[in-house]
């Protein structure tokens, strides 16, 4: 385990995405705190409430400013993305660059909720709640951009454990061997067995799956992602056709997957689950 996360922490993309949770929650669980300080101002358990907004919002500046230093890293190592990812990206880091100070400043300004000057403490007291609720909703924006960048553009890449690549028809050229296999083993089976049911243009997609694309892969459906890159013990895709799941066993009315078959796909998604996107038409009666 202790080795599954170290692969994991020296993977810049999985470890912005371990470190970027922890501002989203700080920035909620500040705001009672300083409301509960705000409202017993004067009061001992007042006072109590300040240390600990402080502390929280300390806290989450270094959150962060982490935060931000791991999304370079991982900014750097995204995958090649269509001009409407690129610019996804660009946002993204606009609206995360520096807010690490935004918290940095409230805790100032919680600090002067301990002077001895009452419309001081009253206002600075005040002050922090509505900085709260602007940092609040600074740090989710940031997160929908973010989460927009892995499950609708694939902002995920490299051939390491816990990555995923997401390659375009002109990058292919270069004759990546897990792209050919990745062609040759993996998408046809995905073509004749999975795809009729798990794909965007199906009014009543099975499980709420798209298959049809590395970002749909990823963002999964009603069980959890389909593929875990570099982990084909953990993807949900290798329970289901290896049939160890009496809940969840794929091709659905079909004959269970031969096993090279299988042992295909555990090898593509242990290299990393490389993708090459390819275009999918299906038949019109199956999309309803």
């Amino acid at each position: 385990m202790m080795q599954s996360f170290l692969d994991a922490w020296n993977d810049p993309q999985m470890r912005h995405a371990m470190v970027v949770h922890f501002p989203v929650v700080l920035s909620v669980v500040t705001l009672p705190f300083a409301v509960l300080a705000a409202l017993w101002l004067g009061k001992d358990r007042g006072r109590v409430f300040q240390w600990i907004t402080l502390g929280a919002f300390l806290a989450l500046a270094v959150s962060l400013y982490v935060a931000g230093e791991s999304g370079h890293d991982a900014e750097h190592a995204a995958a090649p993305m269509a001009q409407a990812g690129e610019l996804e990206l660009e946002e993204h880091e606009d609206h995360g660059h520096k807010l690490w100070q935004w918290p940095a400043v409230i805790c100032v300004v919680a600090g002067l909720g301990f002077l001895r000057v009452k419309p001081v403490r009253i206002g600075a007291a005040w002050l922090v709640v509505g900085g709260g609720l602007l940092i609040a909703e600074r740090v989710a924006h940031t997160a929908d951009h973010g989460g927009r960048l892995v499950y609708v553009h694939g902002a995920v890449s490299g051939p390491g454990t816990g990555s995923a690549s997401i390659v375009s028809p002109a990058l292919s050229a270069g004759g990546d061997p897990r792209i050919v296999f990745f062609r040759e083993n993996v998408r046809p089976v995905l073509v004749e067995h999975c795809l009729r049911c798990h794909n965007p243009t199906r009014k009543r997609r099975a499980g709420e799956l798209d298959q049809t694309t590395m970002a749909g892969m990823l963002a999964g459906g009603l069980s959890g992602p389909a593929i875990v890159p570099g982990r084909p013990q953990e993807s949900l895709l290798i329970t289901a056709v290896r049939w160890l799941d009496e809940d969840l066993q794929m091709p659905l009315h079909e004959d269970k997957l031969p096993d090279e078959q299988i042992a295909a796909m555990e090898k593509w998604i242990a290299d990393g689950a490389v993708w090459e996107a390819f275009s999918y038409t299906l038949p019109a009666s199956t999309n309803q």
